[in-house]
């Protein structure tokens, strides 16, 4: 890491931007780096602060070390880092690799910095330079806080925190290392360094933090090249892994993503720049990329200089064959384990200072944002990808249910009216304007404005629900308040006033295998003989709206004189949303189950509703929304990330997956043209009938063992939640 600590010199300076211009400073032994150890001196007296340890890590740095001093230590060096060094590594540099690759891919939001890059150099630091280093968190630190001590201009308070972190690390490098086991495996640099002749006043632990800090930047240079290897419309990803890619790329990789941007020199003497007269004193501030792009991309293999990446001259980077043999061997082996790797572009985040640029995270997705899992149907589990297709209503629309059960009457003979019906009324089978005015019609009952009139009836009934559990200290929570609270609350706002409870609330929650797309002919005459009883069981109200009370979806629908819907369209319609109503149920269980299997001191504070309301969208409900998927099906011939569809294949997002990196902008209830209509009645219960139910019953706890799950393959349902309340 070159550069220089301290204030700026006060004469003339010199931006270097070709690499003719670059080599020229980095030979001329006229330019040299600032002399930092007078300025510390200066500090210190100055502060009375202690800044003894950074002073003998400048000594020991090559980056500060000069003439005898900096030779004698490159030549102590030399044989560790030489390329032919570096290379008896390789087999233990590829297994460390190959575990930061096994463990990337048990990361439920891998980050190619956080769970490899970083990894990788820890792991090669305790075993090719001798590290000890108990706590790899601590270790970080410790590398940041070091690094910056060749930017400029550092503060009293910032070159303490760079003599802290070179505390630490002198520490990991003064522990004996043992001798590898492996006959075969090299000595690491602790040992093999106790063998060389160091200049005087140059501590062996103090040289090895040091350059510990500057391989940090092999590091850097691998998360820079997957950047950029990985980028938005690079093409070259597939190529990585193909023999013979790292020979004949590599170069051009560290040419054109290098993590240093300048480096520094001070004239020592006058000389010349490119026939420009300079005094001691001036300075040069070298751009490294832009001298990269100046050479020739064909250069190296005519004899050229390949990339400026490492420096040149006498303080060229001693490290340069190690981080080449940690690039060549990370990128095919990452592009071989992870064909289909992609960036989280949105979540990238690159650090640039003065002297260097590297990312700080890399969040990405490990496989194929779709897969195939039959002839035209395709699994999508990247949160992007999902919403990408979910708001995207001009390439994808709903499963076209009611076109098709129309073909399948004519092609089988049978009467399928009434599933047509429901198919026509069921907002997520429709698109387009039919399907927007029922949509408006839905949130004009159902919307979180309209919902205020119903709250004196929601809250009476969590308090009934809530007093019938008393006195009890087993309860099954799915039998006992979820469906009784569900079924009190969403009838009477639904409009529906069963003829026959008993009979209404036994059938309709056969009323969910509605949501599942496409079944057999066999399975929909059976669903559609449910819905004709269903249908039968209530009916409109013949006085229309309460003038003094709140508007049941059913009276708003009758009151809206939309001549597109006639009676049995409206109760059709209200009826499948009702039966859509019971994810309320489902996911009020499965949120009272994830609450109360947690530990008390883990599962937050439920019975407070301000808890409760801060946490829905970003824990409680992506965790707990019982729908599993979203279909959606393709309307043309189209590309998404890269993976090419057909019409009328069927995009399954598994929401399960999904919902887990959105947080609150999960998926859980749709979104944009499609976002559930009782999503706002959805919310309102949960949210009021949880803290409710802890508050009253603080210590609730699940005592079934293992949750037991109706089969249901569209929906996550409880079969029962057995608690105590005690």
């Amino acid at each position: 890491m070159p550069g220089s600590s301290g204030p700026r010199p006060d004469r003339a300076g010199f931006v270097v931007d070709t690499a003719e211009e670059a080599t020229e400073v980095f030979r001329d032994r006229a330019w040299g780096v600032t002399a930092v150890l007078p300025y510390l001196a200066k500090l210190q007296a100055a502060t009375g602060e202690d800044l003894s340890l950074l002073a003998d890590a400048a000594r020991a740095s090559l980056i500060y070390q000069t003439d005898a001093d900096h030779l004698m230590t490159r030549r102590a060096l030399a044989a560790f880092l030489s390329p032919a060094g570096v290379d008896g590594w390789a087999p233990v540099i590829d297994g460390h690799i190959r575990a930061a690759l096994d463990r990337l891919a048990t990361q439920p939001a891998p980050d190619l910095v956080r769970d490899f890059s970083d990894p990788v150099f820890i792991a090669c630091m305790r075993d090719v330079f001798g590290l000890a280093i108990p706590d790899d968190a601590a270790f970080l630190r410790a590398v940041y806080q070091a690094r910056v001590f060749t930017e400029p201009l550092l503060r009293l308070r910032d070159l303490l925190a760079v003599q802290d972190g070179y505390r630490h690390l002198i520490a990991a490098a003064s522990v004996p290392t043992a001798l590898p086991d492996d006959p075969g495996t090299p000595a690491p640099l602790v040992m093999a360094l106790a063998r060389g002749k160091l200049p005087a006043g140059v501590d062996g632990a103090t040289l090895i933090a040091s350059i510990t800090v500057a391989a940090h930047t092999a590091a850097e240079s691998l998360a820079f090249a997957l950047w950029g290897l990985l980028r938005d419309g690079a093409p070259t990803w597939g190529e990585v892994s193909r023999e013979g890619w790292a020979e004949a790329h590599l170069d051009a990789v560290i040419r054109d993503y290098p993590s240093t941007l300048r480096l520094y020199r001070v004239a020592r003497t006058g000389t010349l720049l490119n026939g420009r007269p300079v005094q001691p004193g001036d300075l040069a501030a070298l751009d490294i990329p832009a001298a990269n792009r100046s050479l020739c991309p064909h250069a190296a293999g005519e004899g050229g200089r390949a990339s400026l990446s490492f420096g040149d001259g006498v303080h060229k980077c001693p490290g340069a064959a190690l981080a080449r043999l940690m690039l060549s061997r990370a990128l095919p082996l990452m592009a071989a384990r992870f064909p289909d790797l992609r960036l989280d572009e949105a979540g990238v985040r690159i650090e640039r200072t003065h002297m260097v640029q590297a990312p700080t995270a890399l969040p990405c997705r490990l496989t194929p944002p779709l897969q195939k899992r039959a002839a035209r149907l395709w699994e999508i589990t990247e949160p992007r990808t999902a919403r990408a297709v979910a708001v995207d209503d001009a390439r994808f629309s709903p499963p076209g249910m009611e076109p098709h059960l129309i073909a399948l009457q004519a092609a089988s003979g049978r009467d399928l009216s009434t599933a047509i019906r429901v198919a026509r009324n069921a907002p997520f089978f429709q698109s387009g304007p039919r399907h927007a005015r029922m949509r408006l019609l839905g949130f004009e009952a159902l919307g979180s404005n309209r919902l205020v009139a119903w709250t004196p009836l929601i809250d009476a009934e969590i308090e009934r629900a809530v007093q019938a559990l008393e006195g009890r200290t087993d309860v099954d929570l799915v039998a006992d308040f979820c469906e009784p609270l569900f079924r009190a609350v969403c009838q009477p706002i639904m409009g529906l006033r069963p003829h026959d409870p008993a009979v209404f609330n036994a059938l309709a929650p056969l009323l969910q295998e509605v949501l599942e797309p496409l079944r057999s002919l066999r399975a929909i005459l059976k669903v559609q003989a449910m819905v004709d009883t269903l249908l039968g069981q209530f009916d409109e109200d013949p006085t229309g709206p309460v003038s003094d009370g709140p508007t049941s979806l059913l009276s708003h629908l009758a009151a809206s004189g939309w001549d597109e819907m006639d009676a049995e369209d409206r109760k059709a319609f209200v009826l499948v949303l009702y039966g859509a109503s019971f994810n309320v149920s489902h996911t009020l269980a499965n949120a009272v189950l994830a609450l109360a299997s947690a530990p008390v001191d883990q599962r937050g504070d439920p019975a407070d509703p301000a808890w409760v309301a801060a946490h829905l969208d970003t824990r409680i409900v992506p965790a707990a929304a019982s729908p599993r998927f979203i279909y959606r099906v393709a309307r043309a011939e189209g590309e998404i990330d890269g993976v090419a569809f057909q019409p009328g294949d069927t995009m399954q997002l598994r929401l399960a997956d999904i919902n887990r990196d959105l947080g609150a902008g999960h998926l859980a209830f749709g979104h944009g043209l499609h976002r559930c209509i009782g999503a706002a009645l959805s919310r309102l219960l949960i949210r009021k009938a949880v803290p409710a139910l802890f508050a009253r019953y603080p210590d609730l706890r699940f005592t079934g063992g293992q949750p037991r799950y109706v089969e249901n393959s569209q929906t996550v349902i409880l079969a029962e939640l057995h608690c105590r309340l005690d």
